[in-house]
Parts: structure tokens; C-alpha cells; sequence
């Protein structure tokens, strides 16, 4: 039986700080210690989130009055670059924000569209997607948690470019629902404006193109998001030119040598269905290949496996734990 691990989320409100709060009151090794939020301050948690009524007395705070052994920075991008610096520095940081994720500083830079103010402490976080990083996050005081849609590509296409299967560039086709975009409505972003509509954005110029390009060694990519009329879910889809004529068969075999026992990637053949990832920390992949090209399906709930639920995951990696601890509820149909 492990001592229960004390915790502090910091931007708690937010959907995905709301989903770390969430899981963290059913994980059996962690003790949730405080939670902060800057306009709701002094506000019980549960008349920000009464989902979770009767789950925790906690009150948000400005600044937290306790000190933890783990911290989930769940702030806007260039939120985390000013907290982390000032926490302690034997504490673990798990950050779910974009800051920490690139190697290249003036890429960061570029697609962030700030200065990065603590890039001193970029050598200390880990990229935060266990499945292909899972010995250096074990090793890691910080980690950086993947994007919802890198996550997604990522791993759909990881496999194949590990083998030197990929002939050229692949193409990737993102979706996403609108609790991407948080809780704050914004002109393209609340819900009469996407409500029934689909469209294409950041044409590009996405900022995870280098997130994705970075965690497949340079594979040139070419990816596409798309706004789709749902609330949770990331799907992509993933086109890939192949060496070699490969069959669904001979593709499903490289998925599951790579993916063989991780608990989180479900394989099949065929197209997947983000509602059957729906608040599972599950990617459910599948595949399907013909002649000279695969294609590639992904399926995540972008606020668990696409944030939160993978945070945790990561954080279970960094203290030795079960990697499925707090994070084994099925996935919901509907």
C-alpha cells in the first residue's frame, strides 16, 4: 500500500483542471490538498463544478496556503513558465499546458507567440506521452504533458515511422469538439457559432505541427484541424505512404508489436469512434492499408487522454504506481 501522494492543481476551473480535480478525488493514492483559480477564488468547488458535489470540501484559492508533492499546472500557455519557477523545488510538476513541450525555443516561440520566460528549466520536463516516453518520464521531476491532438497523431502514427515504414509525408486530417477551445466563449468558439457547423482552421500553422513532428523524429507531416459539431473528442486521420504494398493485416501486426501490453491503446481494424473513448483515458487506433498507403484512425476524449487522464497517467509513472491508478473507469456510450 503506498502513502497517499499530496497534490495541488493549480487553474483548477478550467475543463481540463476540472477534469484533473475529478480524477484525483477517485484516485486511491492521492490526497487532494488544494486547488486554485483566479476569478473564482473563494468559491467552493462544487459551486464551480457541482458534478462533483458531496467529492470534496475544498475552496479555490488565488495562492495556495498548503505545499504538495505533486503540481498539475493546468494554465493558459505562458501560465506554467511563471508558476513552475516557484514551486518547490523537490516537488513533482505535472504541466498540461503547452510550455514545457518544444526542444527548439524559437519554435516555441513562434507558435506561442510569446517570449518564454523560464527556459532554464526546459531540461528538467519530459514530453508527457508515456506510450513512447515512458523510461524518461519515470526518471523526471517535470513533465510536459502531450497536446490533444499531438497525442492523437502521435500515436496513430508512431508505429510505422519507428519501423522506417513511411514512404514521404503524411497527411493528417484532425477534428476537434468545442471543450478544446476551454471555458472562456469566444467569436468562433461558443456554442451558436459551432453549433451544427464544420470548419477548418490554422491552416499551416497549427501549434502542435513541431509537437508532432518533434516526438517522430523530423517525419514530415502535414496536418489540417477542423472545428466539428461535438463537445468532446479528438479524431484524426492519418495518411501514410508506405516502402513496401502492405495488407490490414501486415499494419495491425506493426501497431500491436509496438503497442504490445500498454494498457491505453485499443487496436482494430477499421475506423474508431470518439464516443467510445468518451471520459476514458483509452486511444482506440485503427488501422486499414492498401498497396503503397495505410490509413490510420484515432480516437481520444480530449480533455482525459488528450490532457487530464494522461496526466495522471504520468503522474502515476513519476511515483511508481499502477499506471491505470485513479484512471480504470470504462469508457461511457453515450
Amino acid at each position: 500500500m503506498h502513502e497517499r501522494i499530496r497534490c495541488a492543481v493549480l487553474g483548477a476551473s478550467g475543463y481540463i483542471g476540472g477534469e484533473v480535480v475529478r480524477l484525483l478525488l477517485g484516485h486511491p493514492n492521492v490526497e487532494l490538498v488544494g486547488i486554485t483559480a483566479n476569478e473564482n477564488a473563494g468559491a467552493r468547488l462544487d459551486e464551480i463544478q457541482p458534478n462533483l458535489r458531496g467529492m470534496s470540501s475544498l475552496s479555490f484559492e488565488k495562492e495556495l496556503k498548503v505545499e504538495a508533492d505533486a503540481y498539475f499546472l493546468s494554465l493558459p500557455h505562458g501560465g506554467a513558465q511563471a508558476a513552475a519557477p516557484k514551486l518547490p523545488t523537490k516537488a513533482k510538476i505535472i504541466d498540461l499546458s503547452g510550455d514545457f513541450r518544444l526542444d527548439d525555443r524559437a519554435e516555441w516561440e513562434k507558435h506561442y507567440k510569446l517570449p518564454h520566460a523560464a527556459w532554464e528549466m526546459k531540461p528538467e520536463f519530459a514530453y508527457g506521452v508515456p506510450e513512447i516516453n515512458r523510461a524518461r518520464i519515470r526518471g523526471s521531476r517535470c513533465v510536459a504533458v502531450g497536446g490533444c491532438f499531438a497525442s492523437c497523431a502521435i500515436l496513430s502514427n508512431w508505429p510505422l515511422v519507428k519501423e522506417g515504414l513511411v514512404a514521404g509525408q503524411i497527411v493528417i486530417d484532425g477534428k476537434t469538439g468545442s471543450s478544446g477551445s476551454g471555458n472562456k466563449p469566444g467569436d468562433k468558439t461558443h456554442h451558436p457559432w459551432r453549433s451544427g457547423s464544420f470548419y477548418a482552421y490554422e491552416t499551416f500553422h497549427h501549434r502542435h505541427v513541431p509537437e508532432i513532428r518533434q516526438s517522430l523524429n523530423g517525419q514530415e507531416i502535414l496536418f489540417q484541424p477542423h472545428s466539428a459539431p461535438m463537445v468532446r473528442g479528438v479524431f484524426t486521420t492519418s495518411y501514410v505512404p508506405l516502402k513496401r504494398e502492405m495488407g490490414d493485416d501486415d499494419v495491425l501486426a506493426v501497431f500491436r508489436k509496438a503497442y504490445e501490453g500498454e494498457r491505453f491503446v485499443r487496436l482494430s481494424k477499421g475506423t474508431t469512434n470518439v464516443q467510445h473513448t468518451r471520459l476514458s483515458n483509452f486511444i482506440d487506433l485503427g488501422v486499414a492499408a492498401h498497396g503503397k498507403t495505410a490509413i490510420v484512425f484515432g480516437a481520444i476524449d480530449n480533455l482525459v487522454k488528450g490532457g487530464a487522464g494522461q496526466g495522471v497517467q504520468c503522474f502515476n509513472v513519476m511515483f511508481g504506481l499502477p499506471e491505470d491508478a485513479g484512471l480504470l473507469a470504462a469508457p461511457a456510450l453515450v
